[in-house]
């Protein structure tokens, strides 16, 4: 079997033509994008015994994600801002930036992924389909103006989506400004590695992660500015264990995100090095999912309130939530003549 990409017509919105994209590589795993929000649809792949299923939750038209479920961000490519910024407000060149708050955790309001122009929530072009002996692509493209969501800057996004014959999804991240501006860019899928229509949830999925620390909040789920050793939480996930076995220990976090929706620090990050983050399994499929990435961090949000509560997993690879109002962050600001570049790998595979 060799590898291959299928354009088809996905419905129109705000008058123009929104088309799905699938990549299938020869191993028969399959890839389904649209470029609206630059989502991830559905991400078949085999099982131990290779069987195939989709693991990742969406839905199978556009007036369900645009209508039914607006807003939402399964499955999208998130920007200016992937996470929180406290307040809606950062201070930059000695200029205050006001943003659009579009949650209010705790009652305490933030801007949130970008706002409501974000682009998880706008058409992305699909400017370029890559197809060799080995792997099969999209190169998608979006532009922000200056002071969409009340962010400065011009910014025009570039994200290489590819599928490779190792059953490696990656994600390779351009980003470019004419005025300094924060920008985190990150991808919302879900996972359930039993299959998204299994009727399961993911909290007997394992999990580990390599950070030694993470970002605690407050109510509003605002970070504090400290990294806390994981050492006696329940955010210590170096040792792989069941994602549901501490979910519901005393512990203000815990209470703040209703379970797990947090920041770990990835161990070792030096801004260009592909380093593991997280790896995710289950026991029923023998399926497992391991996160690469070049990014600081990884946010790790458990579904309490998705529609079928705990039935997936976002694992977002970021910067840290908050960043442009915190200096002893990695900063996030990207000045004009600097080109942004991240990456993040998704390496699947079954035993």
């Amino acid at each position: 079997m060799g590898n291959s990409i299928e354009s088809m017509p996905w419905g129109s919105f705000e008058g123009r033509d929104v088309r799905l994209w699938r990549l299938v590589n020869a191993n028969g795993m399959e890839l389904d994008f649209t470029d609206y929000g630059g989502r991830l649809i559905k991400a078949i792949v085999p099982d131990r015994d290779g069987k195939l299923d989709n693991v990742t939750l969406g839905w199978n038209t556009l007036d369900e994600y645009v209508v039914e479920h607006g807003g939402t961000y399964y499955g999208a490519l998130v920007g200016r801002y992937g996470n929180r910024i406290r307040d809606g407000k950062f201070t930059l060149g000695g200029k205050e930036y006001v943003l659009e708050c579009t949650n209010a955790p705790g009652g305490i309001p933030c801007a949130l992924h970008g706002g409501t122009r974000g682009f998880s929530l706008r058409c992305w072009d699909v400017v370029e389909e890559i197809h060799t002996d080995d792997k099969v692509g999209l190169v998608m493209e979006i532009t922000s103006p200056d002071g969409e969501g009340g962010y400065p800057g011009n910014v025009k996004v570039r994200a290489t989506l590819t599928l490779d014959n190792a059953n490696v999804w990656r994600i390779g991240w351009e980003a470019t400004t004419d005025q300094a501006t924060p920008l985190s860019l990150t991808e919302h899928a879900y996972w359930n590695l039993n299959g998204a229509a299994s009727g399961t949830t993911i909290m007997d999925h394992t999990m580990q992660i390599s950070a030694d620390r993470f970002t605690p909040y407050n109510v509003g789920m605002i970070p504090t500015g400290e990294l806390r050793s994981v050492e006696g939480t329940p955010f210590d996930f170096r040792q792989p264990h069941a994602i549901g076995a501490n979910h519901d220990a005393d512990d203000d976090c815990l209470k703040y995100g209703a379970g797990y929706d947090i920041n770990w620090v990835v161990n070792g990050w030096d801004g260009t090095t592909l380093r593991h983050a997280c790896t995710l399994a289950s026991a029923a499929t023998g399926r497992k999912l391991e996160v690469w990435t070049t990014e600081p961090g990884m946010q790790v949000y458990d579904g309490y309130y998705l529609p079928v509560r705990n039935s997936g997993v976002a694992l977002e690879t970021q910067h840290f939530p908050d960043s442009p109002n915190k200096p002893e962050f990695p900063t996030t600001i990207v000045q004009p003549g600097q080109t942004l570049r991240t990456a993040t790998e998704y390496r699947f595979s079954a035993s």
